[in-house]
């Protein structure tokens, strides 16, 4: 494989990672989280026909995730799991899990656009919302698949904050990192402000303040201090 090729075919599996969907695992693990977006997937279009269930269906995934998430980690509950399954095992548990919360987390927001349309009402041409929306869309991804690709998929899914111990390598002082220094929670979460602009949605940019704001208050209560004990360097 050249060495252009091999590029683009990791940017595509950090890509269908991001989503939710981890290429480098083995079969019976691709096949379960597979299985189970597939069923999130079909379940979302089956049972959200109006905005309040898009609303409804935002809130829970805000919950499972950011709540929960935090809930999980304070409380040491991959301790527990670790103890119970084994590391490995209840890492790929973990992972899986996590996977399939990453699908909802994005599909959510595509299906709550699709109901909560047309409510920004700003004095500009469509033409120019809807550039400035792409671009930052454009801009968003691009910063969120580069830090990641930096970083790797582990990391991505928090296995070093999962197995309690510092990751291969240490923290990342490169390219976006050495700009900002979370550019995944940061400039990696515009795309949804770019999503809800696009959509002329303003419950979507408050959705998106919402997920933002949660995702940093992990980072906050969860992250920092792991970071603190773990990579003293930092």
């Amino acid at each position: 494989m050249s060495k252009a090729a091999r590029t683009v075919f990791d940017i595509v599996r950090t890509v269908v990672g991001m989503s939710g969907l981890r290429l480098d695992r083995n079969t019976l693990q691709i096949g379960a989280t597979f299985l189970l977006i597939v069923l999130s997937f079909f379940l979302s279009l089956t049972l959200i026909a109006n905005s309040k269930e898009a609303l409804i269906y935002v809130v829970m995934v805000w919950c499972i995730y950011y709540v929960g998430h935090i809930i999980f980690y304070r409380a040491r509950l991959h301790h527990r799991m670790h103890y119970r399954l084994g590391r490995d095992r209840a890492w790929t548990v973990y992972e899986s899990v996590l996977g399939v919360v990453y699908f909802n987390q994005g599909w959510c927001v595509v299906i709550f656009l699709q109901h909560y349309t047309n409510s920004l009402d700003l004095p500009l041409p469509h033409l120019l919302i809807f550039l400035v929306g792409a671009i930052t869309f454009l801009i968003s991804t691009v910063a969120k698949v580069w830090a990641t690709l930096l970083v790797g998929m582990d990391v991505y899914y928090y296995r070093d904050l999962f197995m309690d111990e510092a990751s291969d390598g240490g923290l990342m002082t490169t390219g976006p990192y050495s700009i900002f220094s979370n550019p995944m929670y940061g400039v990696g979460n515009l795309s949804v402000y770019g999503a809800a602009i696009e959509a002329g949605s303003l419950e979507g940019l408050l959705v998106a303040t919402i997920f933002q704001g949660s995702i940093y208050l992990f980072y906050g209560i969860v992250e920092l201090p792991f970071i603190r004990r773990v990579y003293p360097q930092s």
